[in-house]
């Protein structure tokens, strides 16, 4: 039995234009992916674009992560909000098996972010870049069907380390 689906073809379209206006070298490295992973590419950038726009244009409100990690616990449900990209998510964490807990640590660095935390250490520094980073390499690494802690670290560094040099 195939699992309902939430996602209209125009929300899968407002999460490509997402990504098209938002970053033009991940939506141009995008189009290598195979096509079966693109449109989950769309809509897991598209979460991880709007919580980043959210808590910058709300001036740095907790109020702003409690909604976003509500609106990912009602995707997660099955229930997702009424937005395209709720609903577009909604669909990929499912049909993929993304784990929450990786998206649940970018939000989580998005709190560090809004307690305008500074990290003192470099392994501090780290710890927020595998939140913000590399959470999604390891999100885009379960996209793609790779699975296992060894893998999932290496993306985890990988995603991290390029936070730190883009920064």
């Amino acid at each position: 039995m195939q699992a309902e689906r939430f996602a209209a073809t125009a929300d899968q379209h407002a999460c490509r234009a997402m990504i098209r206006h938002g970053s033009k070298s991940f939506f141009a490295a995008s189009l290598l992916l195979p096509s079966r992973v693109r449109d989950g590419a769309y809509a897991l950038y598209a979460f991880c674009r709007l919580s980043d726009d959210v808590v910058d244009v709300e001036g740095g409100r907790a109020g702003a992560v409690a909604r976003l990690s509500a609106r990912l616990d009602a995707a997660y449900a099955g229930a997702p909000a009424a937005s395209p990209i709720d609903r577009a998510l909604s669909d990929t964490v499912r049909a993929f098996d993304i784990p929450k807990a990786l998206l649940a640590a970018l939000l989580e660095g998005l709190t560090w972010d809004v307690e305008q935390r500074r990290y003192e250490t470099f392994d501090a520094l780290t710890a927020y870049a595998a939140r913000v980073a590399g959470a999604v390499g390891a999100m885009m690494t379960a996209l793609m069907g790779a699975r296992g802690p060894a893998l999932a670290a290496r993306e985890c560094g990988l995603g991290g380390a390029m936070q730190l040099t883009s920064s």
